[in-house]
């Protein structure tokens, strides 16, 4: 095995890298959570993994250009986000830049594994990583609903008790949890869409969900089932 092989991160598996971080991601949100209430904690993580996420994108030169422009403005934003007063005018502006390059992650990475010539594992790592950042990105976008319209979702009355004198951060991340209840179509009912563009991202996101791993995942998983044989 050569010395490139064995190198944790490397450019022939930029997608295995970011799943890692985003399944780093789901684990360390939750269990740091018990140790600490910090309102800002979402803030923090996010911010943490936009910066891997710009690291691995940038390290490719056709996406040095694109990947910087929308990712340092994004970090930037997510890092004064992070230090600065919890308040709804602070909040827009690194919520939009995130939610930009958030997009381009998915748009680039779908490009990737659909047209580019990746070994057959690596574009379903890309698969997983692209299915992921929507999470994330219609989170994103309901993070926006909601600091435009204050009643676009309606949540049970444990729920509206447990967030009673929080911020948009710790809402934020309400909203997250929202978003991937909603593409798995799984649905408590502890949390409902109300306005009309929030009822609309919701059904396009749980259809979104449900074809893509009908589609996407299940074809790559084929596919590389036969190279294996092959």
């Amino acid at each position: 095995m050569t010395l490139k092989n064995r190198r944790l991160l490397s450019a022939d598996h930029i997608y295995r890298d970011l799943t890692v971080a985003l399944a780093v991601f789901f684990l360390l949100g939750p269990a740091l959570s018990l140790v600490t209430d910090s309102p800002k904690l979402y803030n923090y993580l996010t911010t943490g993994l936009l910066i891997f996420a710009l690291f691995e994108i940038t390290r490719r030169a056709t996406d040095l250009v694109i990947g910087l422009a929308l990712g340092v403005p994004a970090v930037v934003g997510g890092v004064f986000n992070a230090a600065t007063p919890d308040t709804p005018t602070f909040n827009l502006v690194p919520l939009i830049l995130g939610t930009l390059f958030l997009a381009f992650l998915v748009w680039r990475i779908l490009k990737d594994v659909i047209d580019g010539s990746r070994m057959s594992s690596e574009k379903i790592y890309g698969a997983v990583c692209a299915y992921l950042l929507i999470g994330f990105l219609f989170a994103n976008i309901y993070g926006f609903i909601a600091l435009v319209d204050a009643d676009a979702f309606s949540l049970s009355t444990e729920l509206e008790n447990h967030l009673v004198g929080s911020g948009h951060s710790r809402i934020q991340g309400v909203l997250n949890y929202f978003s991937f209840v909603t593409m798995s179509t799984l649905g408590y009912g502890d949390m409902s869409p109300v306005s009309q563009a929030a009822r609309s991202f919701a059904w396009v996101q749980a259809v979104i969900g449900q074809l893509y791993l009908a589609v996407v995942i299940a074809a790559l998983v084929g596919a590389h089932i036969a190279d294996r044989k092959h």
